[in-house]
């Protein structure tokens, strides 16, 4: 149940996607750089190859980056190494650790076989008066979107990204749109809607605000301050 749904998807295209992300600046950092000032410990719950956790160890004395890719992590720790981050193979389940001041998820949970349990974890992670900061993707009119919602933008948008990174760049990332693994990855996604998105993680984080962010719903939460733990215990809403 902790686990992903498929925790080797990742691995198969891992190079390329970590040059994927590096190709959109700023969409997977700049929401959460919006929140504020830093401080303590930061986790990154999920961190791919690193891209939010490098731009988190400008602002936090420690930051932890957790995936359970292999090569991504790999990745992380050759491209975005810093003295003050630590990246882990690890299951998010088994991180036994209730003391960060940030605890955030990119477009992460949606890959989780209980939804409702990932949230409640990520809750037990944070200290009192510490911040949970979650994105993730939302579609209104179906769980899956289907190929053409990703391959027919890509190809609209195509003069647009040979202006903004170049013809090598943009024709890498059209391919990249088009590829197998990528669009099988993208295929065994299933989303929330926006309502089922503000139902669910307002049911966990009561009083937490919420932002659109077109592609996806933004979540920032602040724990009470007060020396009584969240409850991470109950049954899961069916």
């Amino acid at each position: 149940m902790a686990q992903v749904v498929d925790p080797q998807s990742f691995d198969r295209f891992a190079r390329d996607y970590d040059r994927f992300v590096s190709l959109l600046p700023g969409q997977n950092t700049a929401w959460l750089l919006g929140l504020g000032p830093g401080g303590g410990r930061a986790l990154d719950a999920g961190c791919g190859s690193g891209h939010a956790a490098v731009a988190l160890a400008d602002r936090f004395e420690e930051v932890v980056g957790l995936d359970l890719s292999g090569p991504l992590i790999e990745i992380a720790e050759a491209k975005r190494a810093r003295p003050n981050v630590r990246y882990a193979v690890k299951d998010l389940f088994e991180l036994d650790d209730g003391s960060f001041d940030l605890v955030y998820s990119h477009t992460m949970l949606h890959h989780l076989a209980d939804y409702h349990a990932g949230l409640r974890r990520l809750k037990s992670l944070v200290r009192p008066g510490g911040t949970v900061a979650i994105v993730d993707n939302v579609c209104d009119l179906y769980p899956t979107p289907p190929r053409q919602a990703y391959t027919w933008p890509a190809l609209w948008s195509f003069p647009h990204q040979i202006r903004r990174i170049g013809l090598r760049d943009a024709w890498f990332q059209l391919r990249f749109w088009h590829s197998r693994p990528w669009l099988a990855h993208l295929l065994s996604d299933r989303y929330l809607s926006r309502e089922q998105f503000r139902e669910l993680y307002g049911s966990v984080f009561p009083g937490a605000r919420f932002d659109d962010l077109g592609f996806a719903l933004a979540m920032v939460w602040t724990a009470p301050t007060s020396h009584t733990r969240p409850d991470t215990q109950g049954p899961s809403p069916t």
